[in-house]
Parts: C-alpha cells; sequence; structure tokens
C-alpha cells in the first residue's frame, strides 16, 4: 500500500489563487483538481477525496504531484494535439458575413442559405472543402442558422378579415 500523500502547506496568494480558479474556472475538468487540491489541503484523505471527486486514488495522486511541481499553472489544460479545424476564425468570419447577404450575391440562383450550398461557398471562397455538418456546427457557435424562407401571398393575407388587428398583435413578438 503506499504511503499517505503529503501536501505542503498552502498559504497566502497560492490559497487565494486556487479559491478564485476555483469559482471562476469555466472549464469544469479545471474546477474538479482545483477541488482536489482544496480537499487535500483541508487533510481529506486520500479515499474520500477520490469518493467526493469520483475520481480515482491514481488521478488524484497525479494532479496533486503535477500541482506540488507546478503550482497553479500545473492544473490548467494542456493544448491538446489532433487535426487543426477544419474552419479558421476567417473563415467563420466570413460565413457569418455571407448568412447575411443574399446567395444571388454570391451568383447562386437560390432564395435562401442551406449549409449544403454555403459549404460549397466555403470550398469556391477559401480552397477548402467542408462539410455541410462542419458550417452548422460552426454557424451555431455565431448564432448564426440556415432556415427554409416563409412564404406568404401578401395581397390574400390583407384581404382577409382581421389582418390589420392580427397584424398589430403580432408585433411584439
Amino acid at each position: 500500500m503506499r504511503p499517505a500523500l503529503q501536501l505542503k502547506p498552502i498559504r497566502g496568494r497560492q490559497l487565494s489563487r486556487l479559491r478564485q480558479l476555483y469559482d471562476q474556472a469555466d472549464c469544469p475538468r479545471l474546477r474538479r483538481r482545483v477541488q482536489i487540491v482544496l480537499l487535500a489541503q483541508a487533510r481529506y484523505p486520500l479515499p474520500e477525496i477520490a469518493r467526493i471527486t469520483r475520481q480515482s486514488a491514481w488521478t488524484i495522486r497525479r494532479w496533486l504531484h503535477r500541482f506540488e511541481a507546478e503550482g497553479c499553472a500545473g492544473l490548467a489544460e494542456a493544448p491538446r494535439s489532433g487535426r487543426p479545424p477544419a474552419i479558421t476564425t476567417g473563415i467563420e468570419s466570413f460565413l457569418h458575413e455571407a448568412v447575411a447577404k443574399s446567395p444571388r450575391e454570391f451568383g447562386y440562383a437560390r432564395p435562401g442559405w442551406t449549409t449544403e450550398l454555403l459549404a460549397r461557398l466555403v470550398r469556391r471562397q477559401f480552397n477548402r472543402a467542408v462539410t455541410a455538418e462542419c458550417v452548422r456546427q460552426h454557424l451555431a457557435q455565431v448564432d448564426g442558422v440556415c432556415r427554409r424562407p416563409t412564404w406568404t401571398v401578401k395581397h390574400r393575407a390583407q384581404a382577409e378579415p382581421g389582418y390589420a388587428q392580427k397584424k398589430a398583435g403580432s408585433q411584439g413578438f
């Protein structure tokens, strides 16, 4: 059995930094790591920390050792390797601007955008092959969506009795 892990006492700026990280962490993994350190500082036994955080004893030891070696900076997320994103920030901002315009301004004979059409536009403008799903996900990040236009026959709607009252009542939405 491994000996109990003894953490050096944490005081002053480092303790206040840990508490600040715990309160303001956007990343749940970072928050859990800080919680592990704070619980160890409060002299909770390792099995109790494992039960509270739902982490293995091995994981807790790893993060406590990392904290001992690197301090608060050691608890932060490390850059992850992998394939770079298909859509860069420049392409993402271009998509946001393009959705506000008509597809006809880009030479497409369509009344509205579809994600597939936007993927073709990105392929044409930036020579970058992206999927329609990729475009949809990036539009969702900037609160943009592709929807079908709602067609109405205005002269028939105006001829309908009570049209003016319906119009006046729906303007609040």
